[in-house]
């Protein structure tokens, strides 16, 4: 605990220095009077310790230099048969307040950085909420008429005019992605992930996350095989359905137009298996082993395909909350990737177990 938090705050500015300046007058009378020698010299560390609580960097450094110049001077004044001891004492006098000085000034830099971060990580929080509010409102505005406007017939019949306004529309659904990317981001890395696990049937996870790409991908063959009697997991149906969603998008931009995406569901042993395989860019080595890392965008796909690097890692974070794994295999650049998650199937519970009020 810092001295200075048991002193009342209005009496700080006065006190502190008052107080430091008369310690270090008695340590100065007792250095010279006395034959204590060392053990009143160092006490100069406590001096330094004190200033910190009021001075800058550059008044701790005046305080310590201060503090040597009287050693000095009490050696001087002082009368001692043995002057190699007076020396040694001295020099283990400077080497105590430099040390000192020198940890003071570490610890003081170490805790205003901390500091900084702490109102910056405030400061992003608050933008980040601002964000959501000031820029999704009128984004959603801004979709839901150019897709009213892209519908229209009097649009959709010339072929200028309705390009405009697809345009319009992609772009509104793009940067509403960029900016859910962003807040999700935050969530994670400020408040800690927060997730609701329930028995959910995977099939509504499935089809409601190929829906949605449809929509924002409507020139892509988006293929959906559900299987048949796919088991029941325990998941956070929201989060597995965002993060099936966003492996889908990726796959939407980095493939060809009007190639297929494939989406498949199977059971393996005690494990449901989703794999979205398309015919797209690939994946080098790096890639693969870096896909998940926050902000890591493969160098040959920069400057050309728009992205934030975030979108697979906070796909591999949302699937990880619900114990799920997410794999990546591809041969190579150009051809084509498949992402697999895997969730393990647990054995639900029997529903005659689960006994409900009766009158």
């Amino acid at each position: 605990m810092k001295l200075n938090s048991f002193i009342p705050t209005f009496q700080r500015p006065i006190l502190l220095p008052t107080a430091t300046i008369t310690l270090a007058a008695g340590i100065f009378i007792v250095d010279t009077t006395t034959d204590l020698d060392i053990a009143a010299a160092v006490l100069y560390v406590v001096v330094v310790l004190m200033s910190v609580s009021f001075c800058d960097r550059r008044g701790v450094v005046l305080v310590a230099l201060a503090c040597v110049a009287l050693t000095i001077l009490s050696g001087i004044l002082t009368t001692s048969e043995t002057t190699q001891s007076g020396l040694i004492n001295t020099g283990i006098g400077f080497l105590a307040l430099g040390l000192t000085t020198y940890l003071s000034l570490k610890i003081e830099s170490a805790k205003n950085t901390a500091k900084r971060l702490v109102e910056a990580d405030q400061l992003r929080d608050a933008l980040i909420g601002s964000v959501s509010h000031e820029l999704r409102t009128p984004l959603a505005s801004i979709l839901g008429g150019a897709s009213v406007l892209a519908d229209m017939p009097a649009v959709s019949k010339d072929q200028n005019l309705a390009s405009l306004a697809n345009g319009i529309r992609d772009e509104a659904v793009r940067l509403n992605n960029d900016i859910q990317n962003l807040l999700d981001a935050a969530r994670i890395s400020s408040q800690g992930l927060r997730f609701q696990r329930d028995w959910t049937d995977s099939t509504d996870i499935l089809t409601a996350a190929a829906a949605r790409i449809r929509t924002r991908y409507p020139t892509h063959d988006i293929r959906l095989d559900a299987g048949s009697n796919l088991p029941l997991i325990y998941v956070d149906p929201v989060l597995v359905e965002q993060a099936l969603s966003q492996i889908i998008d990726n796959a939407a931009k980095y493939s060809p137009h009007a190639s297929p995406i494939q989406i498949t569901a199977t059971t393996e042993g005690q494990s449901l298996v989703i794999s979205v395989r398309d015919d797209g860019a690939g994946l080098t080595p790096d890639e693969k082993q870096k896909l998940t890392e926050r902000f890591f965008r493969g160098p040959r796909h920069i400057g050309t395909i728009a992205g934030s690097g975030l979108g697979m890692w906070i796909a591999n974070t949302f699937i990880a909350s619900s114990a799920g794994t997410l794999e990546a295999w591809s041969l190579g650049a150009g051809q084509g990737t498949t992402m697999r998650i895997v969730f393990s199937v647990p054995q639900r519970p029997e529903q005659d177990e689960i006994t409900t009020p009766t009158d």
